[in-house]
């Protein structure tokens, strides 16, 4: 039985299907070839953009529930020129370095904002190629299934490029 790829704004319409559902109904788990292309998902969907020293996130405009993407530009607050990541199966044009996803973006932007995210202690090398000034937030308001939602996102880019985005992965210190 072959499996279809599904639009990205198929996959939208599943995501609020999927938060509206009443607790405990079962429901289609889509699998990672189901997903669209990731070049889809980013230019599909409704991302807003914003530079990452580009001031505070309210609570007013910024706290509900979502997933976000740490991207790369290639000029510094040009949020129109997106940096390409070299990936195991391609490359990924839309500059995304982590998914992510959380309750309150307003809190989690800020601590991106600040640099107290996991992902602010980038390797040397990417701090180099991506200083503070050549990062953006690109970020989806969702309804409450956002972890769902960001492993959909993961499946999708995995299905895209082989591999994870640079920064979604577990490094077990020694």
């Amino acid at each position: 039985m072959s499996v279809e790829q599904i639009g990205a704004l198929a996959l939208r319409t599943y995501w609020k299907n999927l938060d509206s559902r009443p607790n405990g109904e079962p429901f289609h788990v889509l699998s990672r070839r189901e997903m669209p292309p990731w070049h889809d998902i980013c230019n599909d969907l409704d991302w807003q953009m914003h530079t990452l020293n580009g001031g505070y996130f309210s609570k007013k405009h910024h706290g509900y529930c979502g997933v976000y993407r740490l991207v790369g530009l290639d000029l510094a607050g040009d949020l129109r020129k997106l940096a390409t990541i070299p990936r195991a199966c391609g490359e990924d044009r839309t500059g995304t370095l982590y998914i992510g996803e959380t309750s309150t973006l307003n809190t989690r932007l800020n601590s991106l904002r600040l640099g107290s995210h996991r992902t602010s202690n980038l390797p040397k090398v990417l701090r180099e190629r991506f200083p503070t000034e050549k990062l953006a937030i690109a970020l989806l308001f969702t309804g409450r299934s956002t972890e769902w939602i960001e492993n959909d996102l993961i499946q999708a880019y995995i299905n895209s490029f082989g591999d994870t985005p640079p920064l979604n992965y577990k490094v077990k210190r020694e």
